[in-house]
């Protein structure tokens, strides 16, 4: 089976800029990283892991020499990376919404 290279397509990527978080928040109190900067790094993390997803995805369709496997591997690593920050995500949102609900 012959793949040919997907010619004339190119799609710029999107340049996001980091947002500056307040004093209050990055303060570490001596007792290690803030869990602010904690979740940066992991967000930063899972955005590289997709990036690199990407990337190998693009150059197989580009008809460069990259096995197919190892494409797959590093889409499924992201997938999983991005599988885990939803749930983080779902379980903060509920912790929040349980605490808004509550009665003093």
């Amino acid at each position: 089976m012959n793949l040919t290279p997907i010619e004339g397509t190119s799609i710029a990527p999107v340049q996001i800029q980091p947002i500056e978080m307040p004093e209050s928040l990055q303060e570490t109190n001596g007792k290690g990283p803030a869990f602010i900067q904690m979740l940066g790094s992991q967000v930063s993390e899972l955005n590289g892991s997709l990036e690199q997803a990407d990337q190998a995805a693009r150059a197989l369709a580009a008809g460069e020499d990259i096995p197919v496997h190892d494409v797959m591997i590093a889409m499924e690593h992201a997938r999983l990376k991005l599988q885990l920050a939803v749930e983080v995500r779902n379980r903060i949102v509920d912790a929040y919404q349980n605490l808004t609900n509550m009665q003093l």
